[in-house]
C-alpha cells in the first residue's frame, strides 16, 4: 500500500498534528512579512529612528533564519522532524510574545532573532513529517501545507494592517503570539499521545554542502533563485509598502492590498509553473528564463519612472508582475534533484533556502542604508523619504538584478531526466 497501514484513530490524531504545525508555519509566515514591511512607518513613529534601525528587525529575523536552513535538515534527519517542531516552536511562540513587550532596541532585536530560529524549524520538519505520514501520496499533503504558508504571508499585509487599525499593533502583535502558543499547545498535546520515530544514528555533517558547491551549475542555480528571491521578498516583507506610500502617493489600506495581491499571485504562480512544466515536457529553462527577464525588466523600469519622477499606482503593475516570477521552488528544486546526485539532492535544497533568506536579510539592511542617504520629510509625524533615497535604492537593487538575469541564461533544460554532465 502507498501509505503506512495506520488505526483510524491515530490516523486522525497524526493529521491533526500535521495541520497545528501547518498552522505554527503560517504564524511563522505573518511574523516574518508584517514586520517591518506591514507597519514599516508605524514603528518608526514608535521608536522614532531612521530607516536603517527598522529594516534591520527584518534582517535580524532573516541572517538567524537563513543560516539555521544549514543545520535543520541535517537536524530533521536524525531527530525527525516531530521532535525539530516541538523545540523550534517553543523559542519560534516565545519570541513572538516577547517582541510587543520589549522597548529597547537591542532587545527588539534579539526577540526577532529567537523568533527567526524558532521559525526556521517548521517548513523542513514539516515537509520530513509529511512525507512520513502520507509516504508515496504525500504531494497534495505537502500542496496544502505550502498553500498555508502562503496564506500567512497574504494575511500579513492587508488583513494585519486592518487589524492593527481596529486593536492597534502592540494588541494585534500579542494576539497573533497567543494563537501561536495556542495551536504549538495542541500539537504539544496531540504528540504526546503518539510515539514518535526512534532517534536515528546519522552523524550531523556539512561536507556534503562542499561537494554542492563544487558544482557551477548549482553555483549559478542558487545565485539566480537566492538573488531572485531576496529582491522579491525585501519588496514584500521591508520596503514595498513604505515605497507605495511614499513614493507612488497611496494610502496605507490601498499598498497593505498591493502586497497580499502580490503574495497570492507568487502563491499561484508557483503552482502554474508546476503544471505548465509538466504540460511542456517537464521544461525548466525557459520558466528560468522568464523570470530572469522579468526581474531586470520590472527594476529597470520602476528605476527610470522615479528618475522621470512618475509618481502613480499605476508603479505597482510593476511589482505585481514581478511577483509572477517570485516563487521559482516548483522549476529550481526540480532542476537541483535532476542535476546533482540523489546523495546530495538534500543538502543542494537546504542551502539553495540558505541562499533565499541570506539574500533577503543582505538586501534588507541594504535598503535601510541607501534610503537614509537622503534626508527624509517629517509629515504628521511619519518620516517620508523622497525620490533620490529611492532612486538610490532601486538603482542599487537593479545592478542586482544583472546576475538574475545572468543565472538564468545559463540555467540547463533536463526535461525531468538526470543530467550529470561536467560544468564545463
Amino acid at each position: 500500500m502507498n501509505e503506512p497501514v495506520y488505526p483510524i484513530a491515530r490516523k486522525h490524531r497524526l493529521r491533526a498534528m500535521l495541520f497545528c504545525g501547518a498552522m505554527l508555519y503560517f504564524f511563522a509566515n505573518v511574523q516574518r512579512v508584517a514586520i517591518p514591511g506591514s507597519v514599516f512607518s508605524l514603528l518608526q513613529e514608535e521608536l522614532n529612528v531612521s530607516a536603517p534601525y527598522i529594516t534591520a528587525l527584518g534582517s535580524a529575523f532573516m541572517y538567524v533564519y537563513a543560516a539555521n536552513q544549514l543545520f535543520i535538515g541535517l537536524l530533521a534527519d536524525r531527530y525527525g522532524g516531530g521532535r525539530v517542531i516541538m523545540t523550534g516552536a517553543l523559542l519560534f511562540c516565545t519570541g513572538s510574545l516577547l517582541f510587543p513587550f520589549t522597548h529597547s532596541l537591542v532587545l527588539l532585536y534579539l526577540s526577532r532573532a529567537l523568533t527567526g530560529l524558532g521559525a526556521s524549524a517548521l517548513y523542513l520538519s514539516l515537509i520530513k513529517e509529511t512525507i512520513r505520514i502520507f509516504n508515496r501520496e504525500y504531494g497534495i499533503a505537502v500542496s496544502v501545507i505550502i498553500m498555508i504558508g502562503y496564506a500567512g504571508g497574504i494575511a500579513a499585509n492587508a488583513p494585519f494592517v486592518a487589524g492593527v487599525e481596529e486593536l492597534g499593533l502592540k494588541n494585534m502583535l500579542v494576539l497573533t503570539g497567543i494563537l501561536s502558543v495556542v495551536f504549538y499547545g495542541l500539537y504539544l498535546l496531540l504528540g504526546s499521545t503518539l510515539r514518535l520515530p526512534p532517534v536515528q544514528k546519522i552523524p550531523i555533517s556539512f561536507r556534503k554542502f562542499g561537494t554542492v558547491l563544487k558544482s557551477r551549475h548549482n553555483c549559478e542555480l542558487f545565485l539566480f533563485s537566492g538573488v531572485n528571491f531576496g529582491l522579491y521578498y525585501v519588496i514584500q516583507t521591508v520596503i514595498g509598502k513604505k515605497f507605495l506610500e511614499d513614493f507612488c502617493r497611496m494610502n496605507s489600506s490601498s499598498a497593505a492590498w498591493i502586497l497580499s495581491l502580490m503574495g497570492t499571485i507568487s502563491a499561484f504562480s508557483g503552482v502554474m509553473f508546476a503544471v505548465l512544466s509538466r504540460m511542456t515536457g517537464n521544461r525548466r529553462r525557459i520558466f528560468c528564463r522568464l523570470a530572469g527577464w522579468i526581474c531586470l525588466g520590472v527594476f529597470l523600469s520602476i528605476t527610470i519612472l522615479i528618475l522621470l519622477d512618475f509618481r502613480s499606482p499605476a508603479v505597482a503593475v510593476l511589482l505585481c508582475l514581478f511577483s509572477l516570477t517570485a516563487s521559482m521552488s516548483s522549476i529550481t528544486i526540480p532542476l537541483l534533484r535532476e542535476t546533482n546526485p540523489e546523495n546530495d539532492a538534500g543538502a543542494s535544497i537546504s542551502f539553495m533556502n540558505f541562499s533565499f533568506y541570506l539574500s533577503v536579510a543582505v538586501f534588507g539592511n541594504l535598503a535601510g542604508f541607501l534610503m537614509d542617504l537622503f534626508p527624509a520629510q517629517r509629515i504628521d509625524g511619519i518620516l517620508v523619504y523622497g525620490r533620490n533615497s529611492y532612486l538610490a535604492l532601486f538603482g542599487v537593487l537593479t545592478l542586482f538584478a544583472v546576475p538574475v538575469f545572468y543565472g538564468a541564461m545559463r540555467m540547463r533544460e533536463t526535461r525531468g531526466q538526470k543530467d550529470r554532465r561536467p560544468d564545463g
